[in-house]
């Protein structure tokens, strides 16, 4: 999951991997991304209120409150207990139309990512 702001401010990276412990993760103390484990590594209404609630937590601690734009899939809960964060809803069917982070930034992202990981494997 990417998610970012108009000033250019990034939340950490949310990774859905289907290893508890991948490979490539051997041996790697600290990784700059939230990694979490889930068997077809789809997203899940509870890693989305875990990711949530540390987000308010993070927005807590700045006394800073923000609002979050979500497509309307089921596994975006509106989740309770949140002071910090709002969560905003898009319509059905328009996610891919109104949603700045699906217009070309994480196909971006994923480009540089890779890049980055082609030059890496070619310097090894």
């Amino acid at each position: 999951m990417a998610a970012g702001n108009v000033k250019g401010e990034r939340l950490l990276m949310f990774v859905i991997g289907k290893s508890k412990s991948p490979r490539c993760f051997k041996g790697v103390k600290n990784i700059p991304c939230r990694y979490r484990a889930q068997p077809k590594s789809w997203m899940s209404a509870e890693l989305f209120e875990e990711w949530v609630k540390e987000i308010d937590l993070k927005f807590s601690f700045q006394k800073r409150k923000i609002a979050l734009i979500i497509d309307n899939c089921s596994v975006h809960p509106n989740v309770q207990k949140i002071d910090w964060v709002e969560l905003i809803f898009l319509p059905p069917n328009t996610t891919s139309i109104t949603q700045p982070i699906d217009q070309g930034v994480i196909r971006s992202l994923k480009a540089k990512y890779r890049s980055l990981a082609v030059k890496k494997l070619k310097n090894c």
